[in-house]
């Protein structure tokens, strides 16, 4: 079980308690804070510690003392027995109540982000559709689809050999030269122009770890100065200097960032990291658990394909943009999107388009060509759908079908869909031609493939 997601009570619900404070993006009473902060460092131990879990089980009151967690197992049980009855401590309410401000954050970003760029900002919008079709419902929810991501570096020092975007060792460093500076806010300023304020939600990591680039405060508070926002910092090495650390958290609050997070890739990075921060430093930084001992699932994208079991394993991914992926020492920018991995896409994410610029003059070319994206269906495209996708003649229609799910699409509302199914599956005819080839009316032809298009149905028309 997860013991921050509450089973049955919605964000709504917890807001009308009396006894909830926001916190996520809010400041709160201190005693809330200290409380809350104890409390989830609880559920992180149990996430992550298969020891732990086991001694709760036969010893809930022994353990809780053993660990210094100053409240009593009754008061905790929801967060660790899926089994328990009652109402919830005002205790677990608060702890449920981060968890829903942390989700209705990342739901709001994902669909109140808006691009400057209409054909950039409607291509986005067709990413998040064809995602919360091909990914899991968990996958899914949990992509946010930001426009940017920025690496730092060449490569990765942390060496996780369950990366999902295989990070190759770590080559060289993008260090904060006065001449990089300039290049960087120039790159910023470009992004912004095409992006407007939803560049702001981009961060300066992908198959690198934020922190071995020793100049990557500098870079964070640059991107604030030219963006207006502080980019959110995941890492692996929250261990490596204690105090450089700290002082990125107290930074990174200063400048109004909501949320950070903290990979853990053994259980003794756990205790190291629990004996090192406070739980109130701690308190809006998630431990992502990828250690063995975790009840968290690791994504079978990159390096990990190869070692999980393929049984079990689903193909997914930890890629999360849906625009722009820029690498600095290569001076390279690639225009992506999140798809479960596979043979073709093995890291999770699919490549629409590759370029190297050398100024920020020649940036702004290639990002406003890729920019330059039609919202409607062109007459000379030629629709097939998506590879994924199997078609299934029905009565009056067809049904779109994967190994998952289905969409049916049937003659109330184009009498001759079942024909314009087979017809585009053939992947042979434009769009002008499908209206010829039809009885009905161009326009309604149209208006029926316009309505595919947008929901991202069609293979090489993402």
């Amino acid at each position: 079980m997860d013991p921050e997601r509450p089973a049955v009570l919605t964000l709504a619900e917890l807001r009308q308690d009396p006894e909830i404070q926001p916190v996520f993006m809010s400041e709160q009473e201190p005693e809330y804070a200290g409380e809350l902060a104890v409390a989830k460092r609880f559920c992180e131990r149990w996430r992550g510690d298969a020891d732990f879990r086991a001694r709760m089980e036969k010893d809930p009151r022994g353990t809780l003392e053993q660990a210094g967690v100053p409240f009593g197992a009754d008061e905790l049980r929801p967060l660790y027995d899926a089994q328990a009855v009652g109402p919830p401590s005002r205790l677990v309410r608060r702890v449920w109540a981060l968890h829903q401000e942390k989700v209705a954050w990342r739901e709001s970003l994902r669909q109140q982000m808006e691009l400057t760029s209409p054909g950039l900002n409607a291509w986005r919008r067709r990413q998040i559709r064809r995602c919360a079709w091909q990914l899991a419902t968990g996958n899914s929810e949990a992509i946010v689809h930001p426009p940017a991501a920025f690496e730092l570096a060449r490569g990765c020092s942390v060496g996780c050999w369950f990366c999902g975007v295989s990070a190759p060792k770590l080559t060289d460093l993008w260090l904060a030269t006065p001449e990089n500076r300039q290049l960087w806010r120039e790159v910023l300023e470009v992004v912004m122009e095409i992006c407007g304020p939803a560049a702001g939600h981009a961060f300066l990591y992908w198959a690198t770890d934020p922190m071995d680039n020793p100049d990557y405060e500098q870079f964070c508070v640059d991107f604030h100065s030219v963006t207006g926002q502080f980019p959110q910092t995941t890492t692996a090495l929250a261990l490596k200097n204690v105090e450089r650390t700290r002082a990125l958290l107290k930074l990174s609050q200063q400048y109004g960032s909501p949320l950070d997070r903290f990979s853990v890739l053994t259980l003794r990075q756990l205790l190291q990291i629990h004996e090192q921060f406070t739980p109130l430093e701690l308190l809006r930084v998630e431990l992502v658990t990828q250690n063995k001992e975790s009840l968290g699932a690791r994504s079978a994208a990159g390096k990990a394909l190869s070692r999980l079991d393929p049984e079990t394993a689903h193909a997914t991914t930890i890629a999360c943009v849906s625009g722009f992926l820029f690498n600095l020492p290569d001076r390279r920018v690639r225009l992506v999107s999140p798809c479960p991995s596979s043979p073709r896409w093995p890291d999770g994410y699919r490549v629409h388009g590759e370029a190297t610029f050398s100024h920020a003059g020649q940036l702004r070319e290639v990002l406003l060509e890729w920019s330059n994206r039609p919202t409607r269906l062109g007459l000379q495209e030629v629709p097939c759908f998506r590879e994924d996708l199997r078609l299934v003649p029905r009565e009056g229609g067809f049904r779109l079908q994967d190994k998952s799910r289905g969409v049916d699409f049937h003659s109330r509302g184009y009498a001759g869909m079942q024909q314009l199914g087979e017809l585009i599956s053939e992947g042979i005819y434009t769009v002008e031609q499908l209206c010829l080839k039809m009885e009905q009316e161009p326009a309604e032809t149209l208006l029926a493939l316009q309505e595919m298009y947008i929901a991202a149905l069609f293979e090489d028309l993402l």
